[in-house]
């Protein structure tokens, strides 16, 4: 990947900013930038990172590295060896933004990394950029899509493996055990959040959270399944959602699992660049659902209108796919779409794609089984 041209363009909208430079810690924007597979979470960022990518009015770039990392960086100039010169940053940072006043830097890095921009550059202000990197991670190129493609691939293949261990007593934490260690056994990095696994079972009383099924109980016959899990492959996230059913379903169940499959294939044939702002990616499918008699379902779940999120090397990126969101579709975006149906005593079901916006529509990177739901009791 050309990580010289990304660090061009953010240097165009850091000046368009008004900033006299930018540094970002360990995180999703400093691994955007320089490529670097720095350890991170997607929740917070290091508090001390061990490495700090420096951009400056002139457009130089450096890193400030642990001597680890040194060999990772590519073509990108190394400053200094953090772990053995903290006490030095401070002046390199001095030198590398000569005297700047107004500095980008992330929110999330928190007051260290303040702290060392306040002793380099006395009197500067520190403004959260972290949107400058967000909104230049939005559109995906082909690398990125091929990434998230092979992701998404192995993703499907650990639910095509978990699905046939989905029996009666089986636990949510050994099905959530099981979805990690299988991915993790096809070649994936990490999980990209905890994998869930809930059930609910039909029949029982109504309750205000779905998710009241006793954590040490095997599941039983009768009862709906509901998967939420992600890896991080090369870096990138997947996410992903799909439903089943302990046993033969209800009629009322199999018809709300079929009319959210429908939905949602619906939306992304409807998808596409120009097509529609993100806000109103809600509304096309609470419409599908509710010719389906469902979309009460959908709206007891998501009262809120937000359908899913933009997906990359972080795990949920902006734009979000929000109800009054005024974004249009854009080629190269990635968003995962998760709609999900709740009727409070009978079960949750959801289902959550990655879909990439194509020059002339849009395309689902999830190929798991739409039509697999019953499952052996």
């Amino acid at each position: 990947m050309n990580h010289t041209f990304r660090i061009d363009k953010l240097c165009r909208v850091m000046l368009a900013k008004e900033l006299d430079g930018l540094v970002y810690g360990v995180g999703a924007n400093l691994q955007y930038f320089t490529g670097l597979p720095v350890k991170w979470t997607r929740e917070h960022e290091p508090a001390e990172p061990d490495a700090l990518l420096v951009l400056s009015r002139d457009g130089q770039s450096r890193l400030l590295l642990d001597s680890s990392l040194a060999g990772l960086a590519g073509n990108l100039p190394v400053a200094a060896d953090v772990a053995q010169s903290r006490d030095a940053i401070p002046r390199l940072l001095a030198s590398h933004l000569g005297g700047g006043r107004r500095v980008g830097t992330s929110r999330k890095a928190g007051e260290y990394l303040r702290s060392l921009i306040a002793a380099a550059l006395p009197g500067c202000e520190c403004v959260d950029a972290d949107e400058i990197g967000a909104t230049l991670r939005v559109i995906k190129d082909a690398d990125e899509i091929a990434i998230l493609r092979r992701a998404m691939a192995l993703t499907d293949r650990v639910m095509e493996k978990v699905v046939g261990r989905i029996r009666p007593g089986i636990t949510q934490p050994q099905l959530r055990a099981l979805i990690a260690e299988t991915g993790l056994a096809l070649g994936a990095d990490d999980v990209s959040f905890p994998p869930a696994a809930l059930f609910v079972k039909s029949g029982t009383g109504p309750t205000t959270d779905p998710f009241v099924y006793p954590q040490d109980k095997g599941l039983v016959p009768g009862s709906s399944v509901a998967f939420d899990f992600g890896f991080v492959l090369d870096g990138y996230c997947s996410d992903f959602g799909r439903s089943f059913y302990c046993g033969p379903a209800p009629a009322h169940i199999a018809r709300a699992y079929r009319a959210l499959q429908e939905s949602q294939c619906e939306l992304i044939s409807r998808m596409g660049p120009g097509r529609m702002a993100l806000g109103e990616l809600f509304g096309v499918i609470e419409d599908a659902l509710d010719e389906r008699g469902y979309g009460d379902r959908l709206r007891a779940r998501l009262p809120e209108g937000n359908l899913g999120h933009q997906i990359g090397v972080d795990l949920h990126e902006d734009p979000w796919l929000r109800r009054g969101s005024e974004v249009m579709l854009q080629p190269g975006m990635v968003m995962a779409v998760e709609p999900k149906l709740w009727l409070p005593g009978e079960y949750y079901l959801r289902v959550e794609d990655l879909v990439v916006i194509t020059d002339s529509g849009a395309e689902s990177l999830t190929r798991f089984d739409r039509e697999l739901f019953e499952l052996p009791a």
